[in-house]
């Protein structure tokens, strides 16, 4: 168990296996009868729209709600700033076509080479409404309204950082749309706070140019986004062919000797990421979480985290995105999930000033992913006593002496973090141009810790729903959640405090105010929010606790 002193890795750590990767289907790999004859005929099937479990979490699309009307989210406030001229090249425009797919496929008509007036999709600018599309190929919808991203063609604007551009890009228009996509709209989402330090647009991008399975991977993710964005069929065949070759290749890496470098453990991170947030994209049976245990044993093989040099922004970067997945993978889940151990998380080091910064990957603190990952694993540790076989929690369960100890002081450690004013800051990647954005992310923060401690009083301590300590954190939640701007990057990654919230709430506004953000963030396309709101209709229709209900899904 934890006891606050830096620890090292036990001896008994079992070496890495891999076995996830050694079982994939041999569809997957050249020549097999999935890639052949049959998929390149005129009949390939494209994936259906109905299957919600398919929704990409970094998706921006109307999404049907409980109704069975279309809700049309609010535009991202904070998405598409148009890059500097100075830095990048202009690769023409993208007008929203839709990609119709390998075999029917038009690639070299993908772009626009006409030129276009720029301008940030967000202003209210009613020179959009001038715009005439009459070209049935162009379809209607929420992306292309005043202020959505297509409002105008979209400039394809490429860092100069990046180039020379690899073949792969340059040689396949659809293929640079989706590079240009992923830059300028889905990197901006995945992430609470984009400031320019944003490493889903500096960092997996410079590894992508670099690594073809990478580059695969980053193209597989944008092809999603922007298919949901648009309200198109996502291009299954194109992205069967561009993973075909990642399993094979990522195998070989963990088959040799070598050390295990930062273009091997990014695709198992991705594919980890791309799991969770759109089901069955690769057609194996591999699901997020062993994914996410080739990392973990990655990242162990590597010396682990206490290991990493902050200084290799890549390798920083990769195991802070490991982190989230991992620790908010384990919070979410009930008792078939794999069991996190905190035997490899470093301590919290109070004199550090980086452990008192909000990291804008995740938008809390180190120091708070570490009092997370400890709730995490007092959280398993209770489970199996915590209910009973029919699932149902039994009443008079209390946690053993020492394991109500240790809350205890993981509970004071948490709202020490909360309530000291000096106990974390902001983004330092710059200095603050506007208040709402500073505010917003020490709400996001505030919230992270607001969840842990409802996750330790309910799963840890035993307290009820109507316990006035756990009420009190629900208020808390949704009390910050008016800091947050409605639509905008940060709210999209509030899952795990809304959902947790929400799942406590007794008061009908609360449950309708977290309802009400939770169909604004599926709106867009978070693909785990509609398995999440569900869920949490469901805890108040049966009166369950989640634990109970949930299957494997991932709140955060």
């Amino acid at each position: 168990m934890y006891n606050g002193r830096s620890l090292n890795y036990p001896a008994d750590i079992p070496p890495a296996t891999w076995m996830p990767y050694d079982s994939v289907p041999a569809y997957l790999t050249p020549g097999s009868p999935h890639l052949g004859d049959d998929y390149l005929s005129a009949s390939a099937q494209f994936v259906p729209y109905q299957d919600f479990s398919r929704l990409s979490v970094y998706s921006v699309v109307s999404t049907a709600t409980d109704s069975g009307s279309a809700y049309t989210p609010e535009p991202l406030h904070d998405c598409q700033s148009p890059m500097p001229d100075t830095s990048t090249t202009l690769y023409s425009y993208d007008r929203g076509l839709p990609d119709l797919d390998i075999p029917r496929n038009a690639d070299n008509e993908a772009i626009d080479e006409s030129s276009y007036p720029e301008r940030s999709y967000w202003d209210d600018d009613s020179s959009c409404e001038s715009m005439n599309w009459t070209d049935e190929r162009n379809p209607s919808g929420p992306a292309f309204e005043k202020t959505a991203y297509y409002a105008k063609p979209v400039a394809i604007r490429i860092p100069k950082s990046l180039e020379p551009l690899p073949p792969l890009l340059l040689e396949n228009k659809m293929n640079l749309i989706y590079f240009h996509h992923f830059l300028n709209h889905t990197a901006r989402i995945l992430v609470p706070h984009d400031c320019e330090q944003n490493p889903f647009r500096q960092i997996l991008p410079e590894m992508a140019v670099r690594d073809e399975n990478i580059l695969h991977l980053l193209l597989a993710f944008s092809a999603s986004h922007r298919a949901r964005l648009l309200n198109h069929p996502e291009p299954a065949n194109r992205i069967a062919l561009w993973v075909q070759d990642v399993f094979p290749k990522l195998r070989a890496s963990l088959d040799s000797s070598s050390t295990i470098t930062n273009s091997t453990l990014a695709p198992a991170l991705m594919m980890a990421s791309l799991e969770i947030i759109s089901p069955n994209t690769f057609e194996v049976p591999i699901t997020w979480q062993k994914h996410l245990m080739v990392a973990r044993q990655m990242i162990i093989a590597r010396g682990g985290l206490q290991s990493i040099d902050r200084s290799d922004r890549e390798a920083y970067f990769l195991c802070r995105w490991f982190v989230y997945l991992d620790v908010l993978g384990s919070l979410s889940g009930n008792r078939s999930d794999m069991p996190l151990g905190s035997l490899y998380w470093p301590s919290y080091e109070p004199d550090l000033q980086e452990d008192h910064q909000i990291d804008c990957l995740t938008g809390f603190t180190n120091r708070c992913i570490g009092l997370l990952a400890r709730v995490a694993e007092l959280a398993r540790q209770c489970e199996y006593q915590r209910f009973d076989g029919d699932g149902n929690i039994c009443e008079d369960w209390r946690p053993v002496p020492e394991v109500a100890q240790e809350a205890e002081r993981l509970r004071k450690e948490m709202v020490d973090a909360l309530v000291n004013p000096t106990a974390f800051d902001g983004c330092i990647h710059r200095t603050w141009e506007n208040p709402d954005e500073a505010s917003e992310l020490y709400a996001t923060n505030e919230m992270f810790h607001w969840a842990g401690l409802i996750h330790l009083y309910r799963r840890v301590l035993g307290l009820s729903a109507t316990d006035p300590d756990v009420q009190y954190a629900v208020r808390s939640i949704v009390t910050l959640l008016r800091e947050v701007r409605k639509a905008g990057t940060a709210e999209a990654c509030l899952l795990f405090p809304m959902f947790t919230a929400g799942c406590d709430a007794l008061d009908e506004e609360q449950r309708e105010t977290i309802m009400d953000r939770l169909r604004c963030v599926e709106g867009f396309g978070i693909a785990q929010v509609h398995k999440a709101r569900s869920l949490m209709q469901k805890v108040w229709d049966t009166g369950k606790p989640w634990e109970s209900l949930a299957s494997g899904e991932f709140f955060g």
